[in-house]
């Protein structure tokens, strides 16, 4: 091959499959991008100027009169290709009636989409990335209709899919304090010749540490910013009625005698003697009831004396505490060592609807794309869009360069591909692959 890897970027997003591929040595060179919110545009737009950018998928895979195209009018359309990357959404598939094939199970579905562009181009590898829920039973169907599908086109492509997250990887190999778990289906595409038993690849990553890593050797502050150099940082700060939940639940596990806090979630509506469990409430529920009456019964003068204080600039009690915000998920187990380890201004929180979660400062969950943005006990506020986009191997004016606003950036971020992992399972896949890859550098990330 004489010239870079050429590559399309479907359902691009933000530019994470752009950002990995086109920083591996040697590079790669994105020919089209496909995107169809206005907003995402913006930021690719920014980064990437001169990427011939597409705003709707079925505008390449359809007439205008929104019958299919063939393969040769989508050939026509769509840049020859070595690689074709797509973060794809995944719609349940139907189950044809005629069981006419793959094709059928997946048409109205935007991998129907991303099919009909692989059998028209015919691209040397494919890289498809999705949630982590697709791995899982209740998508077995889904994920066996795709590698059917690639199967049918002649491509290598192993049972399973790839999982694998960011906080398995070591710094210097593209990794970052993230736990986000994502689906990777790699696949090579084969000879015409080649048997059905020849197409049945080998799962090319495990879901585990890297090189030896220990993943609670992260530090989030490593990756934060000096609160110094943050342009009008009161606006990640802390709500007064946020500090007054984090002071109770602070005071709260301070206070509890026992040198272990359970890690069931604590309920401060279930601190009864005598928990009321109707007889339609679901198993699971119902045992956090009785564990939380167990617990309070065990810790009563302690919790009782707790319950009747305010907290924070607005005095609240904790009965007054929005439902969500008098639930507590202590997470922290692994790094508590004693009860002075339970301060929460040294850990992290999340503010989520199940409750106030606290995890140890080494490595964070998966961003999201709603508002549970990460609190920083020791810094006493939220993440930054900047900070976000570390913790997805991004560089950090990546967001900053589309002039989108947080909560823009927030959702972009939860919805982006982490790019050290990207690129780390891309080169797992061309070095893994059958026919050989000869292009000089491209496989040293």
């Amino acid at each position: 091959m004489t010239h870079a890897p050429r590559f399309i970027d479907l359902f691009a997003g933000i530019g994470g499959f752009h950002q990995a591929l086109t920083g591996l040595e040697g590079g790669a060179q994105c020919v089209m991008a496909v995107e169809i919110d206005p907003a995402c545009q913006k930021v690719y737009r920014a980064n990437w100027p001169e990427t011939p950018l597409v705003g709707d998928i079925r505008s390449l895979t359809q007439r205008p009169d929104g019958s299919e195209a063939t393969a040769e009018e989508i050939d026509r359309v769509v840049p020859d290709h070595e690689i074709l990357c797509a973060g794809f959404p995944c719609q349940p598939f139907s189950k044809s009636g005629a069981q006419m094939g793959v094709r059928d199970e997946t048409r109205g579905t935007l991998f129907f989409d991303i099919m009909e562009i692989i059998r028209a181009k015919r691209p040397r590898f494919v890289i498809l990335e999705n949630v982590r829920n697709l791995a899982g039973p209740r998508h077995a169907d889904t994920m066996a209709t795709i590698v059917r599908s690639l199967r049918e086109e002649r491509y290598l492509v192993a049972d399973d899919p790839i999982v694998f997250s960011p906080h398995l990887l070591p710094h210097e190999l593209g990794g970052a304090p993230q736990v986000r778990e994502r689906v990777f289906i790699v696949a090579e595409r084969m000879g015409e010749r080649c048997l059905p038993g020849d197409l049945v690849g080998e799962v090319l990553l495990q879901n585990r540490p890297v090189a030896g890593w220990d993943p609670n050797d992260w530090r989030i502050e490593d990756f934060l910013d000096d609160d110094d150099s943050i342009r009008d940082i009161d606006r990640y700060g802390l709500r007064p009625e946020e500090i007054g939940w984090i002071e109770a639940w602070n005071s709260f596990v301070q206070a509890i005698p026992s040198d272990w806090l359970p890690g069931f979630p604590i309920w401060f509506d279930a601190f009864v003697e005598e928990p009321v469990v109707p007889v339609s409430t679901p198993r699971w529920k119902a045992d956090f009831l009785l564990k939380n009456s167990e617990f309070y019964v065990a810790n009563r003068k302690v919790i009782d004396r707790w319950s009747r204080r305010t907290w924070g600039p607005l005095k609240q009690r904790v009965e007054e505490f929005p439902n969500s915000r008098r639930k507590f998920e202590w997470q922290a187990r692994s790094w508590q060592a004693t009860r002075a380890d339970r301060d929460l201004w040294g850990l992290v929180m999340h503010f989520r609807p199940s409750g106030i979660r606290v995890k140890p400062p080494t490595y964070l969950p998966a961003l999201v794309a709603i508002t549970q943005t990460s609190v920083i006990g020791s810094r006493r506020r939220r993440i930054t869009p900047a900070e976000a986009s570390r913790l997805q191997s991004m560089d950090p004016q990546h967001i900053g360069r589309g002039e989108v606003d947080d909560s823009t950036a927030y959702r972009q971020l939860g919805n982006a591909v982490n790019v050290g992992v990207v690129r780390f399972v891309a080169a797992t896949l061309f070095e893994a692959s059958v026919r050989g890859w000869a292009t000089p550098g491209l496989l040293s990330a």
